[in-house]
């Protein structure tokens, strides 16, 4: 059986989704940094099959500007920004394994809900045909939120940011108008441009607990 364009679709998205857990149970700082490098490039990967899709050129357009801002430029002043000894995480009582576990439960809960609240209720139409797709985008969204509430480090919680902003264009890779998504993709890669810059050169590496600083 030949595999088509479309059928490469769900196994990239899982892909996607893939990294996004890896990236969860990192502890050191350059192979989160790269996981969101791959993740990137596979979000280009999934807007050139929707190109030879629709044969819309804009989706090229939109190809190279994730290639380019999402995953060189973000990705070079992440790496720019590490110190020597910022290369470890160093979150204390943080264990890879059981947020990992958690996040897995976590999004697939978040999931199930959502979808079958919510896309049950309301007709959903994306370009592909295929409503069952948009739980990738739904996924990688709320894996953001969990790494951006389960880790207490600066650069952890920007991956966190980042993969939001990768869910929220890989759900409008499906859905929305084309020149309207490469606007909002270029304002959002500007966005984390700018939440790098400020966040990692002048904020703390850490983020304590509120009960912490308390004593």
């Amino acid at each position: 059986m030949i595999l088509t364009a479309e059928d490469l679709l769900i196994p990239i998205s899982s892909l996607i989704l893939i990294t996004a857990f890896y990236m969860q149970g990192q502890e050191f700082i350059r192979p989160m940094i790269r996981g969101q490098f791959v993740q990137s490039i596979l979000l280009a990967v999934v807007s050139v099959i929707m190109w030879y899709l629709t044969h819309d050129i804009d989706f090229i357009v939109l190809a190279v500007l994730i290639v380019v801002l999402r995953g060189f430029l973000i990705t070079y002043f992440l790496e720019k920004g590490i110190r020597k000894d910022q290369v470890h995480l160093h979150e204390k009582h943080v264990s890879v394994a059981f947020p990992f576990l958690i996040s897995l439960v976590f999004v697939l809960t978040a999931v199930l809900i959502v979808y079958s609240v919510v896309f049950s209720s309301i007709r959903i139409e994306s370009i592909t045909g295929n409503q069952g797709i948009l739980v990738f985008p739904l996924a990688l969204f709320f894996q953001g939120l969990f790494l951006i509430a389960s880790r207490r480090t600066t650069y952890a919680q920007i991956m966190g940011y980042i993969e939001e902003e990768n869910a929220i264009v890989l759900f409008a890779v499906f859905l929305l108008p084309i020149p309207l998504l490469i606007e909002a993709s270029v304002f959002l890669d500007v966005l984390a441009l700018v939440v790098i810059s400020s966040v990692v050169v002048l904020e703390k590496f850490t983020h304590e607990r509120v009960e912490e600083l308390k004593g």
